[in-house]
This record gives C-alpha cells, structure tokens and sequence, in this order.
C-alpha cells in the first residue's frame, strides 16, 4: 500500500459498502453511559466523545506532506479534501459539482474552461486568488508523480483571466482533464507558502494540520476559515501505528475510533476474531488496490517476453486469498483494474494470457532458454502488506524450479533503488497501489521509470480513449489496452483488493472516498 492517481471517465458510480453480510449494521442501543450494545458485546463511550474529538490509526508515516512530489499513501489519505481541496468535486453518478471552483464553462468545442473561483479564504487567512490557482495547476501538471500530471496533456496553457477567474484551454478535447480538476490533480494551495508544503501544507479545507511528529502522530484541527459547513468532530488525531497488532488491540481497548485502512496481512484476523461482530466492518473498492508483480523489462532476462510469461504461469491467485482467510476482502484477475472498473474480469483462462499451470511453466521456462540462473526478487522488509506476498511469489516461483535471490530492503531503501531510479535498478518485484492503468502509460521512452512498461500500442489506446466522445468508447478503448498490458506480462496483476476498515458503531456519518483515496473527517460525527 504504497503509491496513488486521477480520476477517469466513465468511472463507475461510487459502490454503497459491500457485503451486507459482513457489514455490521447491527442494530445498536445504547446503554449505561453512552456505550453501545453490539453482537460481540457491550462497547463502553469513546472517551473523546463529548469532546467531539477523534483517534484514527495509521499503518504508516508519510514522512513528508509534500503531496505534489509524492503519492504515498500514508500521505495521501489524510491531506486530500481534509486539508487542501481540489477545483471540482464529482458526486456519486460521476457528476461534477462545484467546489474551490464555484461554476465553470466549458466551450462547444469541449477545447476551453474557464473557471470562476470561489471568494474564500486560505486556512492561513490569506484569499483565494485566481494567480494561487494557476500557480497551483502548473504545480501539479509539473509534478514527477505521472497519475497526477497526466490529465494535462491536452493542456495548452492555464491562465488566470480575472482575479478570480482562471481560463485552460486544451489542444483537443480530454475527458481525463476535467476529471483531474476534481482529484490530486487540481488540489489548490497558496503560492506565497508553497515552499513549506513538506511540513505544513496549507489549503481551503475544513481542517488545518496543527501538528506533524514523525513517527507518532498528526493533529488535525477544524478550519475556522472553512468556506463549508463547520465539521462535527473538531480534531482528529492519526496516530501512526506500524505494529497492526496493537492498532487492532487499541481499538478494541477502546484507545482508538476507527482503523480506516486496514492492510491484507491482517483480515484473518479480523474473520477469527470477529470484530465485525463489535465494530462496523466496511468494504469499499475506492480505497481498494491492485496486487501486482513487475518485470524490469530494460535488464535480461526480464526483457524476454516468454520468460515473463513463463514465469507468470507460477503465480497461484488463489493461495493469496486463501492465504489472507478474506474472500471478501480480494478477487483474483489477470487484468488491471478494480473491481468496480467496467473492464474488470475475474480470473479465467480466457481472461488470463498465462493462467497459473505449473507443469507449463516448467515447460515455458525450459522453452524461454531458463538454464536455473538466479533471478533477483526485490521485496519490502517493513510492509506488511508487501512482505507476505513476496513471501508467497517466491515459494510459487521454487516450486517451478526458478532459483531467487531475495533482496528485502526498507521502504525507504526501496523508494529511492527502484521508485526514484531511472534505469531502476531490480529483476522482480511487487506492488500494491490503487493508481489506474494510466499510470502505466508512456509516450517518451526517456520517462520510462519503475513500472518499466512504455508500450505504444497500449499508449496510443488510452490517448484515443480519453478523447473519446462517450462512456461506451472510453470504455472499450480501455479494455483493449489492458488487454494488450495483460499480453506484454511486464505487469503481471495477482488481485483486486477492496479497502478495508473498522469503526465504531456510534461513529457516524462515513463516506466513501472522493480524492483517490482521501478519509475524509468532515463528514463524520458521534
């Protein structure tokens, strides 16, 4: 869980919380002093109740808060929408509704937006200006992180055209740009204080980030400059917790609200144990991620295409939900794409260019010149979420007779060897993110980067569908490009997952995400 993206056309209406069976709506009542009567038994008041406060556990520290050059998702579920805000917002028919933008025009020939900007005031105080817009645009469509960049191609120049109007005009029409206006793409900040957006980003939010302790915490406090409706919980605590274990052991203990973002090293445990029977056990594709392993296409041998898919015909989807003791919580495909993407496709073999087949991968291997060299599998040592499927990937890949040499380095380690490199520098690895199938796109060979993947063919695909003129053609295109990424197999995807969490009965009001995966605090309430 580790990297994030814009939004896209013809996205799927966002899914009301799935699993009606594991979802716990149980019928509460409350008893004693404010506590709540649960399945599981009797659930004592959050202590932060009354004081209309909040504790949220997560399982990483972002380490920055610079949101333009990095898409952690430690970092981006929490300052997305809370803290900074997009121009637009999109509802859940994927309509677009105002928001730091408070009405928009769009020219017949679908080439010219032009924006009026909201007469609101910065968390700092300082007013919303259409130059801040601008300079907050170019940021973005600058930024290394190619999911937030992308929906500016098409962009010609953005330009502010009145003080608080701004004008983008494009070079044909794009259905990836106005839906980037309303995801990390467009969040808007202040010019005049970008150069501290690292430790104290600032927006026209509901919350300020009142502090940040690297490695314990970040205090979120309500903006009293909020141009919205004030929120009901007035400061949110995250309380970084590495240790899954003890985050599960705070909330039952009553320490902590709600673990929002639960990582797939521990859903046994939540079946097991059955907190859904105390907490409310919510599934939600938007948080959700793709599995997935990569080649490093630019080294041999991994720039043979049939040892790639030789090598992909030893990965058994179904050990890693049997693994994970969650069929609710993960679906097994050979595409990429969530579940709630119209191209989606369980795994099949029609859906699978090299479904899981031992005895052909032996065959495959021997055919694609794999003499027993050691292959190198680069894996995470301090993600949970990473380091048991790398566990899993390399006993399958044994047991097919390939040799690896495992190389478990720290996230930090691995951000600056193979997210930062260019060439990167590993044979195998694996990855979780819930960043689209755009991401994998790449017109200039020279920015090919850790993904490693510059087709043309898939390229030109998504280029024709993101000019497309409807949702059925978006839609189509889209599916052709996967296909042509599941036939390359430098991204071999494993599973779907869903976002997964536990609340709180008598905490209310949750929502699902809007901005990529952002957890968003307004909404909710005791």
């Amino acid at each position: 869980m580790v990297r994030r993206q814009a939004r896209r056309m013809g996205r799927v209406a966002v899914a009301a919380v799935v699993g009606a069976a594991l979802l716990l709506t149980a019928a509460c009542s409350s008893s004693g002093s404010g506590g709540t009567k649960t399945k599981g038994g009797y659930l004592p008041a959050s202590a932060r109740k009354a004081a209309n406060k909040l504790v949220l556990v997560a399982s990483q520290d972002p380490g920055t808060l610079d949101y333009v050059k990095n898409n952690l998702t430690a970092l981006i579920l929490w300052l997305p929408g809370n803290v900074v805000e997009p121009l637009l917002s999109f509802d859940k028919n994927g309509d677009a509704q105002p928001n730091v933008a408070e009405s928009w025009k769009v020219s017949d020939d679908q080439t010219t937006y032009t924006f009026k900007i909201r007469d609101v005031k910065f968390s700092d105080g300082s007013p919303v200006t259409a130059d801040d817009v601008v300079y907050s645009l170019e940021t973005m469509r600058k930024s290394p992180i190619t999911t937030y960049s992308a929906p500016y191609t098409a962009v010609q120049t953005i330009q502010a055209t009145g003080d608080h109007e701004v004008t983008v005009k494009l070079s044909r029409p794009s259905q990836s740009f106005i839906h980037g206006m309303g995801g990390m793409s467009a969040l808007i900040q202040p010019k005049a204080a970008a150069a501290n957006i690292a430790t104290k980003p600032i927006g026209t939010g509901p919350y300020v980030l009142d502090r940040y302790v690297q490695g314990t915490n970040m205090i979120f406090k309500a903006n009293p400059n909020y141009w919205g409706k004030a929120p009901s919980i007035k400061e949110v605590e995250v309380r970084i917790m590495p240790d899954g274990t003890a985050a599960l052991n705070a909330l039952r203990a009553g320490e902590v609200d709600a673990f929002p973002v639960i990582t797939i090293d521990k859903w046994e445990r939540l079946t097991k144990e059955k907190f859904g029977d105390t907490f409310n056990l919510i599934t939600y594709p938007q948080v959700g991620e793709m599995l997935y392993v990569t080649f490093n296409a630019t080294q041999a041998p991994y720039n043979n295409p049939a040892l790639r898919k030789a090598l992909a015909e030893t990965f058994n989807r179904q050990q890693f939900i049997d693994a994970f003791n969650a069929p609710w919580g993960a679906k097994a495909t050979c595409g990429y794409g969530l579940d709630n993407t119209s191209w989606f496709e369980k795994e099949s073999k029609a859906s699978c260019p090299a479904p899981f087949d031992t005895a052909a991968a032996k065959n495959d291997l021997k055919a694609a010149g794999y003499n027993g060299e050691e292959l190198e599998f680069a894996s995470l040592s301090d993600v949970p979420d990473l380091s048991l499927p790398a566990d899993l990937l390399i006993q399958q890949l044994n047991g097919s007779g390939v040799k690896v040499k495992r190389d478990a380095i720290t996230l930090a380690r691995y951000s600056q060897q193979i997210f930062q490199q260019k060439p990167p520098q590993f044979g195998i690895t694996v990855m979780s993110d819930p960043a689209p199938i755009t991401q994998f796109a790449c017109a200039d060979q020279s920015q090919m980067g850790w993904t490693t993947y510059c087709s043309p063919e898939m390229t030109d695909l998504m280029n024709k569908a993101d000019a497309a003129k409807t949702k059925q053609e978006y839609e189509d295109l889209m599916k052709q490009a996967d296909d042509v990424l599941k036939k390359d197999a430098v991204i071999v995807p494993l599973l779907s997952k869903s976002g997964v969490g536990l609340l709180r009965p008598d905490l209310k009001g949750w929502q699902e995400p809007k901005i990529l995966v952002d957890i968003d605090f307004a909404n909710l309430h005791w």
